[in-house]
Parts: C-alpha cells; structure tokens; sequence
C-alpha cells in the first residue's frame, strides 16, 4: 500500500555518489532540504522517499582528513509535493517505470525521519544500493532475451 521511491541520484555527480550536493541543513528540531534528484523511479506514485542528502560539505569533510562518503544523511521522509516538484522524463524504453526529475525546495524534514546517525548515510545506503544493481542487471538481461526473440521471429 505505501510507495516509496529511492533518492540518490543527481545531476552532476553520475555514479559517483560522494558528489551530490543535495543539503539537509539543520533547523530547530529538525532539517530544511534544498537540492535536485534525476533518474528517481516511480518519485510520481510514491508517498514517501528515501532521501540520501549532505549535512556536511564534501569540502568540509575533505579539510578535516575525512573520506567523501562522509556527511551523507539519509532520511525516509514525506515527499511532501509543495516543497518537491516532479517532472517524468521522456524515455524510449522501460516505460513499465516512470522514472523524474526532483526539485526540492526548503522541504522540511524531522528529525526522527533521519535514519541512523548523522553523516553515517552512505554506510546504510550501499544497503539497497548493492541489492538494486543486481535487479537492474536482471532486468537488462530479460529485456535483451525479449528483444533478441522478437528479432529472430521478425527474421
């Protein structure tokens, strides 16, 4: 009954996870996020996102002797559509899932929808992450047998 879908991934940082510059900032008793995600699946039908963001620069971390996956927050949170607008991207294929661009715009964040500690979000994330990839490798794998099937009948 509830969808969520998976926020990581931003223009500008490609697989390389450590660049995004999507910032939970702390507020009172909670966060106010600011940034961009692309390539989010199902972002359209989904209630909740889990929602991988920086509390501390990578430069600042970069300063202090640290590694760039640290200061990552992850956060499972509302996708609250007054403070994130969704637009789908144009696809050729694998239209099954829609797949969107985020904008987020001061989206206010509690505190108790952080998951784990504070700057510790890249550890728990490879948690789905590492899953994922096996599940779009399986999908690129059927689509391939589909395609190679049709194209044999069509010859």
């Amino acid at each position: 009954d509830l969808h969520v879908c998976f926020g990581v991934t931003e223009p500008g940082a490609g697989l390389d996870t450590s660049r995004i510059t999507t910032f939970a900032k702390k507020d009172g008793d909670g966060y106010v996020v600011n940034g961009r995600k692309v390539w989010i699946s199902k972002a359209r039908e989904s209630e909740k996102i889990l929602l991988l963001t920086r509390t501390e620069s990578r430069e600042a971390v970069e300063k202090r002797g640290g590694t760039p996956t640290e200061g990552l927050t992850l956060f499972l949170t509302d996708l609250d559509r007054d403070h994130v607008e969704i637009r789908p991207i144009n696809k050729m294929g694998r239209n099954a899932v829609s797949s969107n661009e985020l904008f987020i715009d001061d989206l206010r964040v509690p505190a108790e929808h952080r998951i784990g500690e504070e700057g510790k979000g890249f550890k728990y994330i490879l948690h789905g992450l590492n899953p994922e990839r096996m599940l779009i490798a399986a999908e690129a794998l059927g689509i391939g047998r589909v395609a190679l099937d049709r194209a044999v009948k069509y010859a």
